[in-house]
C-alpha cells in the first residue's frame, strides 16, 4: 500500500467522525505535514460530495462507506462512534483505528504498522 493512501485513509476518517474541513496532515512517522493538495486525490477528497462514495446500509449505529480512489484502489469503512475498521481491497489489507479530537490513530494489518495523524483544519460550518 502506498504512503499516500494512508493519508486518504487519515483526511477520509476525520472528515466523517471529527467533522473537520482539513487543510493538512502531520504525519508523525514520517515527522511531516502532508498539504491536502498533494494528494492525487486531492480534489475528489476536497469536494467530498459523495462522488466515489457509496453508502452502504449495515447495523444500527454503524455507518459503512465504500470509497473509489482515482488509483483503482478502493476501501470499505465501517464507522461506530470515533472508532473505523476497513479493508483495502487491491492489497487485501485489514485496519483498525480510531479518532480522538484532532488525532486519527491505525494499525494497517498487512503494513504490520501503527499510523498516527494530525488534523490541520477547522469544524465544517453546517
Amino acid at each position: 500500500m502506498k504512503s499516500y493512501t494512508h493519508a486518504c485513509i487519515a483526511y477520509i476518517v476525520g472528515r466523517l467522525i471529527a467533522g473537520k474541513k482539513i487543510f493538512s496532515l502531520y504525519d508523525y512517522a514520517e515527522s511531516r505535514e502532508i498539504e491536502i493538495d498533494s494528494l492525487p486525490d486531492a480534489e475528489q477528497l476536497k469536494e467530498f460530495n459523495y462522488v466515489g462514495w457509496s453508502y452502504m446500509s449495515g447495523s444500527p449505529n454503524i455507518s459503512r462507506f465504500q470509497y473509489s480512489f482515482k488509483t483503482g484502489e478502493s476501501v470499505n469503512l465501517a464507522i461506530k462512534g470515533n472508532s473505523f475498521i476497513g479493508y483495502i481491497r487491491a492489497s487485501s489489507s485489514h485496519f483498525i483505528g480510531t479518532v480522538r479530537g484532532d488525532s486519527v490513530y491505525f494499525y494497517d494489518q498487512k503494513a504490520s504498522a501503527h499510523f498516527n495523524y494530525r488534523i490541520i483544519g477547522k469544524a465544517i460550518d453546517c
